[in-house]
């Protein structure tokens, strides 16, 4: 059995920048909004021209820096785990990021 868990343990390894990507948009995708209704409190006692140029900083470069630094921290985090828990914390999170976005009806 042990034989199996660490062959797809190794299976997911291969794979983990797409998961760590998966897992990063996921979240962004989900919560995004929030960023951005924070983000629309703080700004709302600038002109507008200051919020929306301050908006398409956030867009553009903000969540670009965003995603990159959690992607990176994200596979660091799961190259240093063992075989079963490693499987473990995958298949959690994306079972956890699925009932965010039931609970927010994001699906």
């Amino acid at each position: 059995m042990m034989q199996y868990i660490h062959q797809f343990a190794n299976f997911l390894r291969l794979h983990m920048d797409s998961i760590s990507v998966g897992l990063v948009a996921t979240l962004l995708i989900i919560y995004g909004g929030h960023i951005n209704g924070y983000f629309k409190k703080i700004t709302k006692s600038l002109p507008f021209l200051g919020r929306f140029a301050l908006f398409v900083v956030l867009c553009s470069a903000g969540y670009a820096f965003m995603s990159s630094q959690l992607v990176k921290l994200l596979k660091m985090f799961l190259y240093g785990q063992a075989d079963l828990p490693l499987i473990g914390i995958i298949a959690g999170a994306f079972i956890l990021l699925a009932f965010a976005a039931r609970s927010g009806k994001d699906i």
